[in-house]
């Protein structure tokens, strides 16, 4: 049986992109509009926050101890001990960052877009160990939730405006995008719009839907599992955490959800019968 419960009680007009930190116990994850970045300990939910002077897309770990986050203007760095050491400005004037996850190289890649959604001007970028940044696909308009199969031979890439989850060949020799996208679910699987997915360690995706107060299990042919309700309308993101990896935790956004109270909270689902994949972490 399926339990959900609130992980984290908190007013995030936008949370998105949770990362499970196994040496910590705790959860990392943003709020994007308010450009914070924060820490949640996993067994109390205590939360601690540290503010950037813009958007913050997504954030996650190196492999020194220290983060890498994806932000309006490009990507940012901080130490292990919380300093900033790094940082490139690649993006132009109204454009930002928007979600962003590691590969199995140890790249960090983030999808970019227009501050206004214009149709076509964002795109999919990666930041390499030597903080070399390109951007490798373009025509997108909210390029968002991204991961890989467990067996490497695939990625996955979620359009939100065109409602839509693509999925790339992946070449895991080269670590790169290989072939043209194949439309893996179309538009009719959402009422709302898909955003952040996570992958399963059978490789099934797990998508949460803005708008349309679920989570989506879907196989890897693309065809849905299940849905599951969340008690909020503006589900964001989701990743599987825990000791044992088989906590879902699920972002949520409370922009516009004045009249409910648990809007932009995490919520915790136990019971699913799957577990996540470990993570890693950006090796620059």
């Amino acid at each position: 049986m399926i339990e959900t419960t609130i992980a984290v009680r908190r007013r995030a007009q936008c949370g998105e992109g949770p990362v499970w930190d196994a040496e910590r116990d705790e959860v990392l994850w943003v709020d994007i509009v308010s450009g914070e970045i924060l820490r949640t300990a996993r067994t109390t939910g205590s939360t601690a926050a540290r503010s950037h002077d813009a958007m913050v897309g997504a954030v996650t770990l190196r492999a020194d101890g220290g983060l890498v986050a994806a932000v309006a203007t490009g990507f940012i760095g901080w130490d292990a001990a919380g300093d900033q050491d790094r940082r490139l400005d690649c993006l132009p004037a109204g454009t930002r960052m928007n979600d962003a996850k590691v590969d199995p190289s140890g790249r960090f890649w983030a999808g970019d877009c227009a501050i206004d959604f214009t149709p076509g001007a964002g795109g999919l970028w990666v930041l390499d160990h030597e903080w070399n940044a390109r951007r490798v696909l373009e025509g997108f308009t909210l390029p968002n939730g991204l991961d890989w199969s467990p067996g490497r031979e695939s990625f996955y890439l979620v359009e939100s405006m065109g409602r839509k989850v693509f999925r790339f060949d992946w070449d895991v020799d080269r670590g790169e995008i290989s072939g043209a996208a194949e439309v893996l679910i179309g538009s009719e699987a959402f009422t709302g719009l898909p955003d952040g997915l996570c992958v399963d360690a059978r490789g099934h995706l797990w998508i949460a839907e803005y708008g349309g107060t679920g989570l989506h299990e879907f196989a890897p042919t693309g065809e849905r599992v299940r849905t599951i309700a969340i008690p909020t309308a503006q589900p964001t993101s989701c990743a599987f955490v825990g000791p044992d990896l088989d906590e879902l935790w699920v972002t949520s956004a409370a922009a516009g959800q004045d009249g409910d109270p648990d809007a932009g909270s995490i919520f915790r689902l136990r019971g699913l019968g799957a577990t996540g994949l470990p993570s890693t972490r950006f090796g620059g």
